[in-house]
């Protein structure tokens, strides 16, 4: 998903998000490790690389997150939390930076899950401009390891995107496997993308010169912020430059 959640990875725990997006004009191939070092901060640090379909000006971007949870989401109940990140080009440190703050509802023993984000993206990759940025979605659980996902997502310059897919978990609280298929609202199918991505978790309980007995709730999520895709800003190649964030 795009549309972040109120968790985060356990403490001393990491994770690996992977995923690849098609649309008609570039494929993008992204890799970003995640861990949870001590117990209320998850960091993450990322590239993918984007590759015009024609050939031409191929290049890499990193992304650097931090996000933090003033109230973890839990089973009948609902969280707040707070994400930074920062998508870079080149050698540029100056990306796109991002301020989102997540908001989730768990309803009926987690079988439904609702997420509200809102937030402050300042373009400057592409474009020097600061704005507003928004994402509401929706996982039900279809069986124990099915879950439907619908989600709308953008910001305010009118990167406006709806998406939905599946989720199956192979592994519980370890390995997920998901794909989707979103489009920007009113392009009539014209800037339709598709995804496929995973995510592992891996169980690093003794992280060094840090020992935790009780975990925070764990709960795997797809990465929540997007590229800026278009380096000529063309309408089929941008993607909101959306940041959380997946991710969920």
């Amino acid at each position: 998903m795009v549309t972040d959640d109120a968790s985060i990875v356990a403490p001393g725990d990491c994770q690996l998000e992977a995923w690849t997006q098609h649309t008609i004009g570039q494929n993008e191939y992204w890799a970003v490790p995640a861990c949870n070092p001590y117990g209320n901060w998850e960091l993450s640090a990322g590239a993918g690389r984007i590759a015009p379909r024609d050939g031409s000006g191929g290049y890499v971007e990193k992304m650097l997150q931090a996000k933090t949870l003033f109230k973890p989401v839990t089973a009948n109940n609902w969280g707040v939390g707070l994400t930074v990140a920062n998508i870079l080009r080149g050698d540029a440190f100056a990306g796109d930076l991002s301020v989102l703050v997540p908001l989730s509802f768990s309803l009926l023993d987690d079988k439904v899950l609702i997420h509200l984000n809102a937030g402050v993206l300042r373009e400057r990759l592409t474009a020097h401009r600061t704005g507003k940025q928004w994402a509401s979605g929706a996982e039900c659980a279809a069986t124990h390891d099915l879950a439907l996902t619908l989600e709308a997502y953008g910001t305010q310059q009118g990167h406006n995107y709806a998406q939905t897919g599946l989720r199956l978990t192979v592994i519980p609280d370890r390995l997920d496997l998901d794909m989707g298929v979103g489009e920007r609202i009113s392009a009539h199918g014209e800037e339709r993308y598709y995804t496929f991505g995973l995510t592992y978790a891996g169980k690093l309980r003794h992280w060094p010169g840090r020992h935790v007995e009780a975990p925070l709730r764990t709960r795997n999520r797809r990465i929540t912020w997007r590229c800026e895709a278009g380096a000529q800003d063309k309408p089929t190649q941008n993607c909101p430059g959306y940041a959380s964030v997946e991710v969920s």
